[in-house]
């Protein structure tokens, strides 16, 4: 009977069906795409952040003595030594491999008195201000913001000057090659820059900076598998012997910082929809519900029980949301592959569990939304109702 009950209605007032179906197709749409794209957006942004320059520096062991001050590792930047260039490739094989999205090697040494950098100079940095043009040969060069002129020694041609805003900018930059060649230090480089995707540093990875011995065994395990900046570096450091691995504090905090932010507006972005969602079915139910308020007193009338009508109503919202939410799946994804590709230009991956998420959230949606009024109408007095008031 109450199958009957439940087809007979699903053939009644169809436009209403539609409605609803329509209303929460609608806002778990813009649920799943939201939630597509907060799920993409921390690698994305990480990506966008290689700006601010690389968050992690490997150096020499000998390089730099740590100072740990209040959780923070300071360190004092003198060369005492170099690493073999032929070693980076070893990072290509770490637990945190694909973490790794650039490592650039340098090389700092001095001609009469002037520091000379060789880098890659097929990377170019974004934050970097150029006046005048890009090296394209082994024999160019640019000049830091503050050296004057190149030394009459030095046999390279300068095609521009820049502005870094750090040490470069009293150096001469050329290729690395070139620079291993003048210093007669064949593959041999002073620090590597390495840019990573990071998980921002919370009071987990706070508790370990301050006593590393102070975890408990699962607290070390779930850091150890969380891509904290020192989590990352520190797996860095092990596949480069002789090196020490160091963060660069100021560039990772400023990402975890804009990160932090970015995802907490895209988590209320989501809570935001969702409430929007379920007012407009809301809206729609109680309409459909207030009309079949006769209905309703008949069922009583005859013997139903109040719970027999609650279960009636509910599975039918619930049976409108299920399909409602299958459709918004298969939008929902698209909608947010087309806001990744509109905000960062590039695809977004495919995530299965939302296609499993979005029926059971549009089901959510529909039974919390039907909820108040399907009570309303059942708290109302059988007789009065049948009696039209």
């Amino acid at each position: 009977m109450f199958f009957r009950l439940l087809l007979e209605s699903f053939a009644r007032r169809r436009s209403r069906k539609v409605l609803a179906v329509l209303a929460v197709w609608l806002g778990v749409s813009l649920v799943i795409g939201l939630l597509t794209l907060s799920l993409d957006v921390g690698d994305k942004m990480n990506r966008e952040l290689r700006s601010f320059g690389a968050n992690i520096k490997l150096e020499p062991a000998g390089a730099a003595l740590p100072v740990r001050v209040g959780g923070y590792e300071l360190a004092a930047a003198v060369n005492t030594g170099y690493l073999n260039e032929s070693k980076l490739p070893a990072l290509k094989t770490i637990f945190w491999a694909n973490n790794i999205l650039d490592v650039s090697p340098r090389l700092w040494t001095k001609l009469d008195g002037v520091p000379l950098l060789g880098m890659d100079l097929h990377r170019r940095p974004a934050y970097w201000k150029l006046t005048g043009a890009w090296p394209t040969a082994p024999d160019e060069c640019l000049l830091g913001a503050t050296v004057k002129a190149l030394p009459a020694n030095v046999p390279l041609r300068v095609t521009g000057t820049v502005t870094t805003g750090g040490t470069e900018d009293g150096a001469i930059i050329a290729a690395l090659p070139t620079v291993q060649k003048l210093a007669d230090l064949p593959g041999q480089i002073s620090e590597a820059d390495i840019s990573a995707l990071i998980t921002p540093e919370n009071k987990l990875a706070d508790k370990y900076h301050l006593d590393p011995k102070s975890l408990t065994p699962a607290e070390y395990e779930r850091w150890a598998c969380t891509p904290y900046p020192g989590t990352v570096a520190a797996d860095i450091q092990d596949a480069v012997p002789g090196s020490v691995a160091r963060v660069v504090r100021r560039v990772s905090e400023s990402q975890g910082v804009v990160l932090t932010r970015i995802g907490g507006l895209l988590t209320l972005l989501d809570l935001l929809a969702a409430v929007a969602c379920t007012l407009s079915v809301m809206g729609v139910l109680t309409s459909a519900v207030l009309e079949r308020r006769t209905e309703v007193a008949l069922l009583r009338a005859i013997g139903a029980q109040q719970g027999n009508v609650l279960h009636l109503f509910v599975s039918e919202a619930g049976l409108l949301g299920f399909i409602g939410g299958a459709m918004a799946g298969v939008t929902g994804l698209l909608l947010g592959r087309w806001l990744l590709h509109a905000v960062f230009g590039s695809q977004a991956e495919t995530h299965v569990v939302l296609l499993l998420l979005a029926p059971l959230l549009g089901l959510l949606v529909a039974v919390v939304a039907s909820a108040l009024p399907i009570l309303h109408t059942l708290r109302q007095e059988t007789a009065q109702v049948l009696h039209g008031n």
